[in-house]
Protein backbone atom coordinates (compact mmCIF):
# COMPACT_ATOMS: atom_id res chain seq x y z
CA UNK A 1 0.00 0.00 0.00
CA UNK A 2 1.57 3.51 -0.64
CA UNK A 3 2.10 5.99 1.61
CA UNK A 4 -1.03 8.37 0.03
CA UNK A 5 -3.36 5.53 0.25
CA UNK A 6 -2.73 4.63 3.42
CA UNK A 7 -3.01 8.78 4.04
CA UNK A 8 -6.58 8.33 2.81
CA UNK A 9 -7.36 4.88 4.19
CA UNK A 10 -6.40 6.75 7.84
CA UNK A 11 -8.21 9.68 6.99
CA UNK A 12 -11.63 8.07 6.08
CA UNK A 13 -11.00 6.31 9.51
CA UNK A 14 -10.97 9.35 11.57
CA UNK A 15 -13.84 10.79 9.47
CA UNK A 16 -15.73 8.07 10.81
CA UNK A 17 -14.77 7.36 14.57
CA UNK A 18 -14.29 10.77 15.29
CA UNK A 19 -17.48 12.13 15.73
CA UNK A 20 -18.74 9.22 17.14
CA UNK A 21 -15.93 9.17 19.90
CA UNK A 22 -16.90 13.15 20.40
CA UNK A 23 -20.78 12.28 20.71
CA UNK A 24 -19.52 9.55 22.94
CA UNK A 25 -17.82 11.93 24.98
CA UNK A 26 -20.62 14.44 25.43
CA UNK A 27 -23.08 11.60 26.31
CA UNK A 28 -20.72 10.62 28.76
CA UNK A 29 -20.33 13.90 30.27
CA UNK A 30 -24.41 14.84 29.88
CA UNK A 31 -25.02 11.47 32.25
CA UNK A 32 -22.03 11.93 34.48
CA UNK A 33 -20.30 9.21 34.01
CA UNK A 34 -17.38 10.93 34.08
CA UNK A 35 -16.64 14.14 35.62
CA UNK A 36 -13.66 16.64 35.41
CA UNK A 37 -13.08 20.16 34.09
CA UNK A 38 -12.13 18.55 31.06
CA UNK A 39 -12.40 14.96 29.34
CA UNK A 40 -10.32 12.78 26.60
CA UNK A 41 -11.02 9.91 25.14
CA UNK A 42 -9.05 7.37 23.16
CA UNK A 43 -10.44 4.95 20.11
CA UNK A 44 -9.22 1.20 21.46
CA UNK A 45 -10.67 -1.14 19.16
CA UNK A 46 -13.00 -0.92 16.03
CA UNK A 47 -14.58 -2.34 13.19
CA UNK A 48 -14.55 0.54 11.28
CA UNK A 49 -17.66 1.82 10.18
CA UNK A 50 -19.47 -0.76 12.51
CA UNK A 51 -18.58 -1.30 16.22
CA UNK A 52 -15.76 1.56 18.42
CA UNK A 53 -14.82 0.73 21.68
CA UNK A 54 -12.93 4.03 23.42
CA UNK A 55 -11.87 4.24 26.82
CA UNK A 56 -13.09 7.73 28.51
CA UNK A 57 -11.64 9.81 31.32
CA UNK A 58 -11.52 13.08 33.01
CA UNK A 59 -8.39 14.99 32.58
CA UNK A 60 -5.81 13.67 35.10
CA UNK A 61 -8.06 10.64 36.45
CA UNK A 62 -6.59 8.39 33.71
CA UNK A 63 -7.25 5.79 35.70
CA UNK A 64 -10.83 6.37 36.60
CA UNK A 65 -11.75 5.74 32.72
CA UNK A 66 -15.28 4.11 31.82
CA UNK A 67 -14.82 1.77 28.96
CA UNK A 68 -17.83 2.32 26.14
CA UNK A 69 -19.08 0.67 23.15
CA UNK A 70 -21.02 2.15 19.96
CA UNK A 71 -23.26 -0.02 17.84
CA UNK A 72 -24.31 1.25 14.42
CA UNK A 73 -23.61 4.93 15.56
CA UNK A 74 -25.00 4.55 18.35
CA UNK A 75 -23.99 5.22 21.68
CA UNK A 76 -24.44 1.62 22.90
CA UNK A 77 -23.32 1.12 26.32
CA UNK A 78 -20.08 1.90 28.77
CA UNK A 79 -19.12 0.25 32.42
CA UNK A 80 -16.25 1.27 34.66
CA UNK A 81 -12.33 0.84 33.42
CA UNK A 82 -12.16 -1.56 36.33
CA UNK A 83 -14.37 -4.67 35.00
CA UNK A 84 -12.08 -4.88 32.62
CA UNK A 85 -8.13 -5.10 31.39
CA UNK A 86 -8.54 -5.32 28.10
CA UNK A 87 -10.39 -4.66 25.00
CA UNK A 88 -11.02 -8.11 24.15
CA UNK A 89 -12.00 -8.35 28.10
CA UNK A 90 -14.43 -5.80 27.71
CA UNK A 91 -16.13 -6.83 24.27
CA UNK A 92 -16.75 -10.36 26.32
CA UNK A 93 -18.37 -8.48 29.69
CA UNK A 94 -20.79 -6.34 27.17
CA UNK A 95 -21.54 -9.50 25.27
CA UNK A 96 -22.98 -11.31 28.57
CA UNK A 97 -24.13 -7.94 29.80
CA UNK A 98 -26.55 -7.65 26.35
CA UNK A 99 -27.51 -10.79 26.78
CA UNK A 100 -28.83 -10.82 29.86
CA UNK A 101 -30.43 -7.53 29.20
CA UNK A 102 -32.20 -8.66 26.41
CA UNK A 103 -33.76 -11.82 28.43
CA UNK A 104 -34.62 -8.80 31.20
CA UNK A 105 -36.49 -7.31 28.65
CA UNK A 106 -38.57 -10.14 27.84
CA UNK A 107 -39.41 -11.63 31.15
CA UNK A 108 -40.12 -7.90 32.36
CA UNK A 109 -42.82 -7.63 28.82
CA UNK A 110 -44.00 -11.19 29.58
CA UNK A 111 -44.64 -10.27 33.52
CA UNK A 112 -46.88 -6.87 32.76
CA UNK A 113 -50.38 -8.50 33.83
CA UNK A 114 -52.33 -6.16 30.99
CA UNK A 115 -50.13 -7.36 28.25
CA UNK A 116 -50.88 -10.91 27.01
CA UNK A 117 -48.43 -11.00 24.35
CA UNK A 118 -44.61 -9.04 24.41
CA UNK A 119 -44.56 -5.76 22.76
CA UNK A 120 -43.74 -6.21 19.22
CA UNK A 121 -40.90 -3.26 19.68
CA UNK A 122 -39.93 -5.18 23.24
CA UNK A 123 -39.04 -7.96 20.93
CA UNK A 124 -37.19 -6.39 18.48
CA UNK A 125 -35.39 -4.51 20.46
CA UNK A 126 -34.41 -7.71 22.42
CA UNK A 127 -33.44 -9.81 19.75
CA UNK A 128 -31.49 -6.65 18.21
CA UNK A 129 -29.56 -6.56 21.61
CA UNK A 130 -28.84 -10.70 21.35
CA UNK A 131 -27.67 -9.97 17.55
CA UNK A 132 -25.09 -7.12 18.85
CA UNK A 133 -24.16 -9.64 21.52
CA UNK A 134 -23.90 -12.46 19.47
CA UNK A 135 -21.83 -10.72 16.79
CA UNK A 136 -19.53 -9.01 19.87
CA UNK A 137 -19.26 -12.73 21.44
CA UNK A 138 -18.05 -14.39 18.02
CA UNK A 139 -15.26 -11.24 17.35
CA UNK A 140 -14.33 -11.85 21.00
CA UNK A 141 -13.20 -14.89 20.60
CA UNK A 142 -11.22 -14.23 16.91
CA UNK A 143 -7.56 -13.95 17.97
CA UNK A 144 -6.66 -12.09 15.01
CA UNK A 145 -9.35 -9.38 15.67
CA UNK A 146 -7.49 -8.61 18.72
CA UNK A 147 -4.10 -9.15 17.64
CA UNK A 148 -3.59 -6.20 14.97
CA UNK A 149 -4.99 -3.49 16.88
CA UNK A 150 -4.91 -0.10 15.16
CA UNK A 151 -2.93 2.73 16.15
CA UNK A 152 -4.88 5.94 16.68
CA UNK A 153 -2.12 8.40 17.05
CA UNK A 154 -2.90 11.47 15.09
Amino acid sequence: MTESSADAERKALESWYKPLLDNVVKEMIRIKAISGEAVQATPVWMVPDDILMAKVWGVNRENDFVWTISVDKLIADYVAGSLAATPRDVARHFSLKWQMDAERLLSLSKDRPAVENIDPKVRQHSEQLVRYAETLYDLAGQDDAWEQLPTFAS
